[in-house]
C-alpha cells in the first residue's frame, strides 16, 4: 500500500484525463483504475485492501480506545482517493454522489 506521503492527488489527477460523464464509462473507468493500480491504490476500491484494526489491542489491556497509525493513514489515504475520484467527475455525475459517505 503506497503510504499518503506519497500520494500526490495533482499528479495523480493530470494522469486521469477524462471525466466521468453520461456516455464515458467504460473510457474514465478504464483510464482510472489503471492509474490507481500503477501507484498501487486501487485495493481501496475493489476491497482488496483492508482496512487495518481501528483501536489498538494490547495484551494486558485488550481493546483500547487508542486509535492506530495505521488506521490513520488508511483513513487518510481513502480521503485522499475520495478527492480524486470526485475531482474526475462530470457536474451532471457528481450530483449522483452527493451526500454519500465513505465507511
Amino acid at each position: 500500500m503506497a503510504s499518503s506521503s506519497s500520494i500526490k492527488i495533482d499528479g495523480l489527477l493530470s494522469m486521469v484525463t477524462i471525466c466521468l460523464s453520461d456516455n464515458n464509462f467504460l473510457k474514465w473507468s478504464f483510464q482510472l483504475e489503471s492509474v490507481l493500480q500503477g501507484y498501487e491504490l486501487f485495493g481501496h476500491f475493489n476491497g482488496s485492501i483492508v482496512y487495518p484494526p481501528k483501536f489498538a489491542i494490547l495484551d494486558e489491556e485488550g481493546v483500547t480506545s487508542q486509535v492506530t497509525a495505521a488506521y490513520k493513514e488508511w483513513l487518510k489515504i481513502g480521503k485522499a482517493l475520495l478527492s480524486l475520484l470526485i475531482a474526475t467527475l462530470s457536474d451532471e455525475a457528481l450530483e449522483y454522489v452527493i451526500g454519500t459517505k465513505m465507511t
